[in-house]
């Protein structure tokens, strides 16, 4: 994940971010992504856990994801990110949510937006969630056929209208493939057109529905076409919209070249980005899913490090932080690479690809034979989370 306009000047994330930053300096989970439920109504082609309208055997139970909660508040989880499946199709949903709110705690709801309507989202509105995230790939037949329910386009433009009325903030989200790449820049402007503070544009993740096809995703040279794209809109003054690349951290050193290009300071970013990497694997970010399975990435749903049952959020974080201190391979590794420690390559990818999360990231978008020098600078200044007895005894 990479906030553009939050990480390179002042953006509508700059305070959480604040906040997960300084959780994870202290040796805490920086943000926390649950998915709470695989039950989803929808059936997306690229759904990366093949959610569907079963419930896992092993999923968490009611007391169970209440006393995770109260874990994440004793140890300082700033945010909480509330996924699935379709999380409000779990039966206590909103006992989850109501307890992460009463210990002050972020939330945003990642949902397919089908099941709120303006009662609800009053409802979503008094409960204190920080955004709805919610998805859009292209027209409505495209959008229609991709999520596997008719009329599921119009339903989620609708509801989009309703938050907005009703005070809640709206990010937009899609995945970039090469079916859903003639329709971006439509997106972008589909999001500022309904009011939403910020689009989600991720690099098509290849697992469960769409394990095997990375011929689905975009070219480098598309990328890069998307990037500038991006970059101009958030120089523009006329513009407010946030944009967050998820699954292409190298897009992070791209775009800070550019800048450097262009005469315009990025030190503000490649401070931050000294502490946290554009990957957030190993930086404090943690997942769960909803069997309690602890990931480092959600889009790597067999990639666990243990389970809640077994294991604390505390001693879950000090074993994701291992990460951060190994060497990725081949071209993004330190030695190849200037960038290694402000990029970090996307970890998932060189899991799924090579079995290895600190394979390389061969969906990088940088020019191999550019030079390259600036934005690399931010690299010596690599720190390290506080001694884990940072995290037992703070709350």
């Amino acid at each position: 994940m990479a906030h553009i306009r939050s990480l390179f000047f002042d953006g509508p994330l700059a305070e959480v971010e604040n906040k997960a930053i300084t959780a994870y300096k202290l040796g805490r989970p920086s943000e926390i992504i649950w998915n709470i439920t695989n039950r989803c109504n929808l059936l997306c082609d690229h759904c990366y856990m093949s959610a569907d309208a079963h419930q896992r055997p092993e999923q968490l139970s009611d007391e169970d994801s209440i006393a995770l909660v109260k874990q994440m508040a004793e140890i300082g989880v700033p945010l909480l990110f509330m996924s699935g499946g379709e999380p409000m199709m779990r039966s206590n949903f909103w006992e989850i949510l109501n307890e992460a709110r009463s210990y002050d705690m972020h939330v945003v709801v990642s949902t397919n937006a089908t099941m709120i309507d303006r009662a609800i989202a009053k409802r979503l509105k008094t409960a204190g969630v920080d955004w709805i995230a919610t998805s859009l790939y292209g027209p409505a037949d495209f959008h229609d056929a991709l999520v596997g329910v008719p009329g599921t386009r119009d339903r989620v433009v609708n509801t989009i209208k309703i938050l907005r009325e009703e005070g809640v903030r709206v990010a937009l989200k899609s995945a970039v493939s090469s079916d859903t790449w003639p329709h971006v820049k439509e997106l972008i402007a589909t999001a500022k057109e309904l009011d939403c503070g910020l689009i989600y544009l991720c690099d098509l993740i290849t697992s469960g529905r769409s394990e095997g096809e990375e011929d689905g995703r975009i070219t480098a040279e598309q990328w890069r076409e998307l990037a500038d794209y991006v970059l101009a809109d958030v120089l523009d003054p006329e513009t407010t919209l946030e944009y967050d690349i998820g699954a292409l951290p190298s897009v992070i050193p791209y775009m800070a070249e550019k800048l450097i290009a262009q005469g315009i300071d990025v030190t503000k970013g490649l401070e931050r980005l000294k502490t946290v990497s554009a990957c957030p694997v190993g930086k404090g970010h943690m997942n769960i899913n909803s069997e309690g399975g602890i990931m480092p990435c959600q889009f790597a749903q067999d990639w666990t490090i243990g389970n809640v049952r077994d294991m604390t959020l505390a001693e879950a974080a000090r074993k994701l932080f291992e990460y951060d201190e190994q060497n990725a391979q081949g071209v993004c590794s330190d030695e190849e690479c200037e960038y290694s420690r402000i990029c970090r390559g996307c970890r998932t990818k060189a899991f799924h690809e090579f079995g290895d999360p600190m394979g390389p990231d061969t969906t990088c978008i940088l020019h191999p034979n550019d030079k390259r020098s600036a934005a690399g600078a931010a690299k010596s200044g690599s720190q390290t989370p506080s001694a884990p007895c940072a995290m037992g005894s703070c709350s």
